[in-house]
């Protein structure tokens, strides 16, 4: 689906094919550098092209589980987010989780909003009841977009992530209803 940004230019947000495999791991390797907002450290994410070209088609071929979307600006691949039943339990059925990865010089355009839109439609079309996700405390402009769109903070996971630097990063939990 094509998106017009404040920037007046457009995004599109689709499910990615095998030729963005190597673009998708330069977002995440670029990504993990960036920001301390992901779960990994720089340097820990070592999928391979071929790696990631099965992945690509294993979500692909998935027809109900999880649902994956590319973000691309001008020709490039800038970001990546995602949809998936928590788990495959009958009694999980109803919840899903999302996650994003954007690179930062494209940070306040509205992509990650677009990327919201687009995993909420698909959660609704598979009739999920919870989308969930966890962000960072300190990620405000996140949560800021996060309850804009209706979630709530449900809880916090106190020292979370730990850094290589001996911090801790807490993180909250927090949950959207649906239906």
């Amino acid at each position: 689906m094509h998106y017009k940004l404040k920037n007046g230019k457009t995004v599109l947000i689709r499910k990615p094919n095998i030729e963005d495999a190597e673009q998708i791991i330069n977002v995440i390797k670029t990504a993990d550098e960036e920001t301390k907002f992901l779960a990994r450290n720089p340097g820990e994410f070592k999928t391979t092209a071929e790696q990631e070209q099965r992945i690509i088609e294993s979500v692909l071929n998935d027809d109900f589980g999880r649902m994956w979307f590319v973000c691309e600006y001008e020709g490039r691949v800038i970001g990546q987010c995602s949809a998936g039943l928590v788990r495959n339990n009958e009694r999980y059925l109803h919840r899903a989780s999302v996650a994003f990865v954007l690179l930062k010089e494209y940070w306040g355009l509205g992509i990650g909003g677009k990327m919201m839109q687009e995993c909420i439609k698909w959660c609704e079309a598979h009739n999920i009841e919870q989308i969930e996700l966890d962000v960072l405390k300190h990620n405000e402009r996140a949560i800021a977009m996060y309850q804009g769109f209706g979630f709530e903070i449900a809880g916090t996971i106190p020292h979370s992530l730990k850094y290589a630097d001996g911090t801790y990063g807490d993180e909250y939990f927090m949950v959207k209803k649906i239906k």
